[in-house]
């Protein structure tokens, strides 16, 4: 396997996960495929020396006029320049440049604001982190953007949504370049789900959910999602939180939004689709394991959230 210089480039101000993140991942997937990548960090400015959002000084390899013309791969981290649209025209047009000769050209989190400002994912599909979503559709009209994907890829462009999606950027492209068994294994190395599916969404089930004030329902929302097989409905939440079936449903629906029930239906609903992508075994066995009482019950209660799912496509 011949090898593949993947570049990563950190804006000033970048968050450092976008960019250790990835950098992590190609830099594994080279010990299990010995010369698969070689990786690279570039800062946009003359400067090897990046600061952080957060202030810590990153140093670089190499300025963007160092690295070699022949990169197969460019990945653009996240930065508040990006956003607020202070990038560099040289940056910008040395990503034109780049997406003419790289084999593909890709962004975590709020890299894709780069992207389109230079002109990179204008009439695409695109995603970026959900706090973001709406402004980068405001600001480009001419991006389809997609709010719930953890990444997507549009012909060679690839965005990822918010921060830790850069992981499962990386993961997929290891995938496509070295297969899935050396993907799975780095995966493993990190502690990390092997890669989020792409058109899973970027906020799980208890994250979009309301955290709710009061302890017994704060502590029940914290304890559900590792005893899915324990509850068997709203009267076990009820008994988990010392309350009256009839108190406990008023004051979850009031602390949450939601009612026990349909919050413990999105739970199941989302254990049962992780498990599935992740081979974890047949719909019965999955079933049993998150709680529902059959395979049947699974499949009905996954429904909604595939139509859901089909729609935000569209």
């Amino acid at each position: 396997m011949r090898e593949r210089l993947v570049v990563i480039v950190a804006p000033p101000e970048v968050t450092l996960l976008d960019v250790t993140g990835p950098w992590e991942v190609f830099c594994r997937a080279a010990i299990y495929v010995p010369g698969a990548y070689r990786v690279v960090v570039a800062s946009t400015g003359d400067r090897l020396q990046v600061r952080t959002k957060f202030g810590l000084d990153l140093t670089c390899h190499c300025s963007l006029s160092e690295v070699d013309p022949s990169a197969d791969t460019i990945l653009v981290a996240g930065s508040e320049e990006g956003v607020s649209g202070r990038a560099d025209p040289q940056f910008l047009g040395w990503l034109q440049q780049r997406f003419a000769s790289s084999r593909r050209i890709g962004s975590v989190c709020t890299g894709a604001f780069y992207l389109a400002h230079a002109g990179l994912l204008a009439g695409r599909r695109a995603t970026t982190h959900w706090r973001y979503l709406e402004r980068l559709s405001e600001q480009f009209g001419d991006v389809r953007v997609e709010a719930e994907p953890i990444f997507v890829r549009d012909d060679k462009v690839y965005t990822s949504a918010g921060i830790s999606a850069g992981i499962d950027l990386a993961l997929a492209l290891v995938e496509a370049d070295c297969g899935v068994k050396v993907a799975q294994s780095v995966a493993r190395d990190l502690v990390v789900f092997l890669q989020r599916q792409a058109d899973q969404p970027q906020l799980s089930a208890t994250l979009r959910q309301r955290v709710a004030d009061r302890d017994p329902l704060r502590e029940l929302q914290r304890w559900l999602p590792d005893h899915l097989d324990h509850v068997s409905g709203v009267a076990d939440m009820a008994a988990f939180s010392n309350m009256s079936v009839r108190n406990f449903a008023r004051l979850f629906k009031q602390e949450t939004g939601s009612t026990p029930a349909e919050y413990l239906r999105r739970l199941r609903a989302e254990a049962a689709q992780r498990r599935l992508q992740q081979g974890s075994g047949k719909r019965p066995q999955v079933a049993a394991q998150v709680g529902f009482g059959s395979a049947r019950s699974l499949r009905r209660s996954m429904k909604p959230a595939a139509r859901a799912a089909r729609a935000s496509r569209k």
